[in-house]
């Protein structure tokens, strides 16, 4: 087999960057990949769809490696584009598979699929997603299921704690915001920040409500999340989709412009009448925004309702079987 594969290029002595394909919009997510005496330790792992596992295969082979040759999985965070194929490749290798606790749960949460789509249908209804729309969305959900293979978590990774892999070395940093219970991995000796989705290059991550963790700010989390990586000294961000960066703390201080002037967006909205959240996302967002985009769209703005709540500019009233939003 040929040892030229554009899919995988060397970020660092030995770690290597491979991307895997999506069938979304994003059109790719970055896997990381640390090589020892032959042997691989992968952090994500890409979906569970057509051409995924054989683009892996054949990225490993320019290292004279197989799937057989991962020895852990390292996840930044449950959603499928990370988390895919973990179950397959750790059937075949045995690898160890590490996650956080709150991810772990997660995982235990969608095994209860019946649980999961009354919960998010009747979260969705009450507040003011149109019924035609929310029936495609729970289709596409069920959808999203079936790109996961089933697995189970082995080790839980603890936030601040170091692991040293090799001669290699890096701390779990949580950063809970575009999941409750993501994570970053953070190689200080050699400044290499892998960031998940919790910051990338050119997009803000989506973020969403917890349905089972009503105390879960998502915002606030995510913007305390920002800080908390924010100035460290690093030399190269590896984010799962996009290119690597370097200027960590100028992109961070981006995103949370953005997510301040998003506020004021939905507080402005709100302050020209009762609303629902569904209709103060038409306002924040633009209006021909695809179906599931709608679903995120309504998502991002029930995370900036939760702070504007907190802050006491807003007021929540019940009207007609829907939640709508008031200024104060």
């Amino acid at each position: 087999m040929s040892k030229n594969d554009r899919h995988i290029r060397e970020i660092s002595r030995g770690f290597y960057m491979i991307d895997l394909p999506m069938p979304f919009r994003l059109g790719h997510v970055n896997v990381f990949l640390y090589l020892r005496e032959k042997r691989g330790i992968l952090f994500d792992t890409g979906l569970n769809v057509h051409g995924v596992m054989p683009q892996l295969e054949r990225a490993l082979a320019t290292l004279d490696l197989t799937i057989e040759s991962i020895d852990d999985i390292f996840l930044t965070h449950f959603h499928a584009d990370h988390c895919g194929i973990a179950g397959l490749i750790k059937k075949r290798s045995g690898a160890t598979i590490h996650m956080s606790e709150k991810g772990k749960r997660h995982i235990e949460r969608m095994g209860k699929a019946t649980l999961m789509v009354e919960t998010m249908t009747n979260f969705l209804s009450r507040h003011g997603f149109p019924s035609k729309t929310l029936d495609s969305i729970m289709r596409l959900f069920s959808h999203f299921r079936n790109v996961t293979a089933p697995f189970e978590v082995d080790e839980i990774l603890e936030a601040g704690e170091v692991r040293s892999i090799g001669g290699r070395t890096f701390e779990v940093i949580s950063t809970p915001g575009h999941a409750n219970g993501h994570d970053c991995f953070y190689f200080a000796d050699e400044g290499i920040l892998l960031s998940g989705d919790h910051v990338l290059p050119h997009i803000t991550p989506n973020l969403g409500p917890d349905l089972f963790d009503p105390d879960y700010r998502p915002l606030d989390s995510f913007l305390g999340s920002l800080d908390r990586v924010r100035d460290l000294p690093v030399t190269i961000v590896c984010p799962a989709h996009g290119a690597p960066f370097t200027d960590l703390t100028a992109r961070v201080d981006e995103i949370k412009d953005h997510h301040r002037e998003r506020k004021a967006l939905v507080l402005e909205s709100v302050r020209t009448g009762a609303k629902t959240t569904y209709e103060i996302s038409l306002d924040v967002f633009v209006d021909d925004l695809s179906e599931f985009d709608k679903f995120l769209a309504l998502n991002e703005t029930y995370v900036h309702i939760i702070e504007l709540i907190e802050e006491g500019k807003i007021g929540e009233e019940e009207e007609e079987g829907h939640v709508v939003y008031v200024a104060r």
